[in-house]
């Protein structure tokens, strides 16, 4: 009897057993707590804009006032605008006009041969031609200054021509009875000197290396050479203010002067000999 208690509680105990868990499976498992997952807002996008980073300016360091340089410590040499070359100086030649010395500076025989006549009012063995006759028998105050010519015609040479700041200097191949090659130089002022041209390549040196005001130079060869020997010249005349240019000439030797007319200046020049010679010019050459 007491074994079958002891049985029955086993039983009994193990039913009780199972019963529980039979329950514990029955019963529904705890409600899971929700999680809720809310949207992180996105994170505002700022454009990028690209800017231009200025340039760092310099800053041009103050020069001290001792540091710049006085006026008297640079200098630019200031071209003297040359007056115009006056083609046409007034003079008033006489028929008693007094010839160059033989011998003096810039006296050239170009004479040898005295034509009849003098001048004005009298009567020429020789009457000149074309433009030369033009100008001689349009001016009777030329007339009796040249006199009379020495020829009918007129001889064609080959010339050269220069202009500078205070006259022209021009040079011819050949003038007169025994041919020289010859250099005038003409002055505003209204007189000129004719001299003979005596430069020799390889001996002479073709300039002097003078420096000139902007703008200006220094004449070479043999307008260089009167230029350089003969200072009432070179300081009457100044520098020259182009190069030469080369061209023809015609000349008419007449009793007490010459015309030339020179294709490169178009114009005709009229020589007086005098103490001093004078000069004037006509249109055309």
């Amino acid at each position: 009897m007491t074994k079958r208690r002891v049985v029955l509680g086993i039983v009994l105990g193990m039913a009780a057993l199972l019963l529980s868990g039979c329950r514990s499976w029955w019963e529904s498992p705890p409600a899971p707590t929700p999680i809720y997952i809310t949207a992180t807002p996105d994170l505002p996008i700022a454009p990028i804009i690209a800017t231009e980073t200025p340039a760092a300016t310099s800053v041009l360091a103050a020069t001290p006032v001792v540091a710049l340089p006085t006026q008297g410590e640079f200098r630019t040499a200031t071209p003297t605008p040359a007056p115009p070359i006056t083609m046409t100086p007034s003079f008033t030649p006489t028929a008693t006009d007094t010839p160059v010395t033989p011998g003096a500076l810039g006296y050239i025989s170009v004479g040898g041969q005295v034509a009849a006549g003098a001048g004005a009012g009298g009567t020429c063995a020789n009457t000149p031609q074309g433009n030369f006759g033009a100008i001689y028998q349009g001016d009777s105050n030329l007339q009796a200054a040249l006199g009379c010519a020495l020829s009918g015609g007129s001889n064609a040479v080959t010339s050269a021509y220069q202009p500078f700041q205070n006259g022209v200097m021009f040079w011819v191949s050949s003038l007169g009875t025994q041919p020289q090659s010859t250099i005038y130089a003409l002055f505003n002022n209204g007189t000129y000197q004719r001299l003979s041209d005596t430069f020799l390549d390889g001996v002479d040196p073709a300039s002097s290396g003078a420096v000139p005001p902007a703008g200006m130079s220094e004449p070479v060869r043999g307008f260089g050479k009167v230029w350089r020997d003969n200072p009432t010249v070179r300081d009457t005349i100044g520098w020259a203010v182009a190069g030469e240019s080369g061209g023809t000439a015609q000349i008419l030797v007449f009793e007490r002067g010459e015309m030339v007319s020179v294709s490169q200046a178009g114009q005709t020049y009229i020589m007086i000999t005098g103490s001093p010679g004078t000069w004037t010019a006509r249109a055309g050459g």
